[in-house]
């Protein structure tokens, strides 16, 4: 059965080792056996992750020492929406529908694209988003913060630059190490390109995959 619980982290820089802090504990539990509500409550849950994610690993090491970094992508987890209080698929908020949704209803909006700004230098929402067309614009931003955040712990950040008490690496599937990634930046770009009218969204996703 699985775990539910609130965890309420602020933006800014600390925001990953806060979440480390928050998460270490359950590295070893079974895999999604941990549901963590992320924005709103469990009462009425906006955004939820489920921890631990299936990237992560326990790594097979001939010679382990003190040093070594026994886990692989250990805080991987998976960005779970919720709608009217349940729990929905994340299908529906995959980039490449964001963009769409972005390039439809919501790039001409001063307000909501200076938020989009504000998530991605900070990690912060800090009011509340103008009523658009499309997908929710809150629901809209709060999913992009924590798929950004899921890709920065994945792709981009060391063990050191999240502040976790335990050394890990970044690894793909074959047990090779992951190239640092541009994690939230990818994505970014492509809206800064659909924002300003350079490229469709269509176009972006042969751009940037």
């Amino acid at each position: 059965m699985n775990k539910i619980s609130e965890i309420h982290i602020s933006g800014g820089p600390d925001i990953f080792k806060h979440l480390a802090h928050v998460l270490t504990p359950y590295h070893t539990k079974p895999a999604g056996s941990y549901l963590f509500i992320v924005e709103g409550t469990i009462a009425k849950p906006r955004i939820g992750i489920r921890y631990p994610g299936y990237k992560l690993k326990q790594r097979v090491l001939k010679k382990p020492n003190k040093n070594s970094a026994l886990w692989a992508n250990l805080f991987d987890f998976v960005v779970i929406p919720f709608e009217k209080g349940r729990e929905s698929s994340p299908v529906k908020f995959t980039y490449a529908n964001l963009l769409k949704d972005f390039e439809t209803y919501k790039k001409n909006d001063v307000s909501f694209w200076k938020m989009i700004v504000q998530l991605h230098d900070n990690n912060i929402i800090d009011k509340e988003p103008p009523k658009l067309g499309g997908i929710d614009s809150r629901q809209f931003l709060e999913m992009l913060k924590w798929m950004w955040i899921q890709e920065d712990l994945n792709y981009k950040l060391s063990w050191k630059e999240v502040g976790s008490e335990m050394p890990y690496r970044l690894q793909n599937r074959n047990g090779s190490p992951t190239s640092k990634g541009a994690g939230r930046d990818k994505f970014y770009a492509a809206l800064i390109l659909v924002h300003g009218n350079y490229f469709d969204a269509a176009s972006m996703r042969k751009i940037i995959p």
